[in-house]
């Protein structure tokens, strides 16, 4: 939220988990490149929904059993999203189905449900709210 109160500040900025957390994902990207140095890199993780489209899903009260989610892009979104906020050279290091064993409860991360909690119990393509698993 403050990353405009140091413009062109930072050379490596991490954007892990939030963005699919604000109702104003491009802003949020906007203001992050705000505050990065030219030549800088933005490393994001996020979660999505699988497909080929520039869309994004914006589950109505809750997504995998989680509030406060407003939208989870395909990648050709996120790009998309990314292009429109001037980040210019991209690259997808990484984009794979959510596994059970990565979002699970754990001893760190006493979360009130895991991934598997969360998607349907007949088809863990979907979430229990119907939706595309992440």
């Amino acid at each position: 939220d403050s990353m405009t109160l140091f413009p062109n500040t930072f050379d490596v900025v991490f954007c892990l988990g939030v963005l699919y957390h604000t109702p104003d994902p491009v802003g949020m990207l906007r203001d992050i490149h705000k505050g990065m140095r030219k030549g800088g890199h933005l490393f994001v993780d996020c979660s999505g929904i699988p497909g080929d489209e520039p869309v994004a899903l914006f589950p109505q009260k809750r997504y995998a059993n989680m509030t406060g989610v407003y939208f989870l892009p395909t990648v050709a979104a996120l790009k998309h999203w990314l292009q429109r906020a001037s980040f210019i050279d991209q690259e997808v290091i990484f984009a794979e189905k959510l596994s059970v064993d990565e979002q699970r409860i754990t001893e760190w991360a006493p979360v009130n449900t895991s991934l598997k909690e969360s998607l349907k119990p007949t088809d863990d393509s979907l979430t229990i709210e119907g939706y595309p698993a992440p």
